[in-house]
């Protein structure tokens, strides 16, 4: 009898290991509310950054810049290029980045070449925060638990048990077990738990 009820715990056993190891829970999907919140992170700088020249492309002269035989004439055209070759012309422009911001860019020549070039930037880059809310829980629900287990010391097995437990709606948990102790003697209980917390 006794040999027969070790070997009924020891296929119980068996069977509880096997099915923990291929049984996934189901859960009941909550009800979800989902908030997206943009913040935006403000990009302001200068950047300065002198260009090489990539082509020279000579043209022919206008007749206002083929030099005058006549002296004073001539002078006069010298000093005007003169003038306006040591300018310094600053070209500006502003190049709008759809909603996001703008990029103002300032060109510097002198001499006939690109003195410097500056950048001017405002944007904004947005940031996505995604939160969700548990507005409702899904409804408790009972379950049902096969178990077993060992119990021993340093001189070997003192009890060896299998049960069931079951868990109510009210996380309230009773259950029933039976085992043999070491004395080959059939035990049996009941357990029940309460949640704390």
């Amino acid at each position: 009898m006794n040999k027969i009820l070790v070997i009924i715990i020891v296929a119980l056993l068996f069977t509880v290991t096997a099915q923990h190891k291929g049984c996934s829970p189901t859960y009941i999907k909550d009800d979800t509310v989902i908030l997206h919140d943009t913040t935006w992170k403000v990009h302001d700088s200068l950047i300065i950054k002198k260009l090489k020249i990539k082509e020279v492309i000579h043209d022919t002269l206008p007749p206002e810049y083929i030099a005058d035989t006549n002296y004073p004439k001539l002078k006069a055209q010298y000093d005007a290029l003169v003038v306006a070759y040591l300018a310094k012309n600053i070209y500006a422009d502003t190049v709008k980045l759809d909603t996001l911001g703008y990029v103002a860019v300032a060109d510097t020549l002198h001499k006939n070449e690109l003195l410097g070039r500056s950048y001017k930037y405002n944007y904004k880059i947005p940031t996505v925060t995604v939160t969700t809310t548990i507005t409702k829980q899904a409804p408790p629900k009972g379950a049902l638990f096969v178990g077993g287990g060992v119990t021993g010391n340093k001189n070997g097995l003192n009890l060896l048990q299998g049960g069931l437990l079951y868990k109510s709606k009210q996380d309230k948990i009773f259950g029933l077990h039976i085992g043999i102790n070491g004395n080959s003697q059939v035990v049996y209980g009941v357990q029940s738990f309460w949640k704390i917390k």
